[in-house]
């Protein structure tokens, strides 16, 4: 004989739908106040770093101490160039950027090394820059931080930017001979705007 299924008494019945209509009404409020969801939530805006952009906000220290920040060179033309002792095109550039330091040092043009170096100590990097005769500013940054606010994977890479804070020329690699009068027309009008 089959069992007949068992009648639920009406008030049971609404009693359950009641207490699930008003356990959905506490979890829908609830979901008002809580935070977005992740699909809703807009990651930062980065910084980019190409020509034609707002140097992004960078700061390290000089090999002497001394605090570097980029936003304080506001006014300058800076060549900030990335590099590290054991990198073979970087030292092949080293020369050129010397020349640039020298040739247009007292016109409000800088060069500025950031040494990426993460090995060691700064001795090193003060063994190359004696070797090397190198008579513009260091800076130095183990963490490589400099490399992800410019965004890059290659070292060298150097950035040229203009009096008014904004990137005027990027290079992913070594700044080779025979682009420096490219390099130069690129400092000579650099310097000649006025902010």
């Amino acid at each position: 004989m089959a069992r007949r299924p068992r009648k639920r008494p009406k008030s049971k019945t609404l009693a359950a739908l009641v207490l699930l209509a008003a356990a959905a009404c506490s979890r829908e409020a609830s979901r008002s106040s809580a935070p977005p969801a992740k699909s809703e939530i807009k990651p930062p805006v980065q910084a980019r770093a190409e020509v034609g952009d707002p140097m992004p906000s960078y700061a390290a220290k000089f090999l002497d101490g001394k605090p570097f920040d980029v936003a304080s060179e506001k006014g300058n033309v800076v060549l900030l160039n990335v590099w590290a002792t054991w990198c073979q095109p970087c030292r092949f550039e080293t020369p050129e950027l010397q020349a640039l330091h020298r040739k247009y040092g007292d016109r409000g043009f800088k060069v500025i090394g950031v040494s990426v170096d993460n090995e060691g100590s700064d001795a090193e990097i003060k063994q190359f820059i004696d070797e090397n005769k190198i008579t513009y500013p260091i800076a130095f940054d183990p963490e490589g931080r400099v490399a992800n606010v410019l965004r890059t994977t290659v070292l060298p890479t150097s950035v040229l930017i203009g009096r008014d804070g904004r990137i005027a020329w990027r290079k992913v690699g070594a700044v080779m001979p025979n682009e420096t009068a490219a390099v130069n027309g690129l400092i000579e009008k650099a310097l000649g705007k006025k902010i």
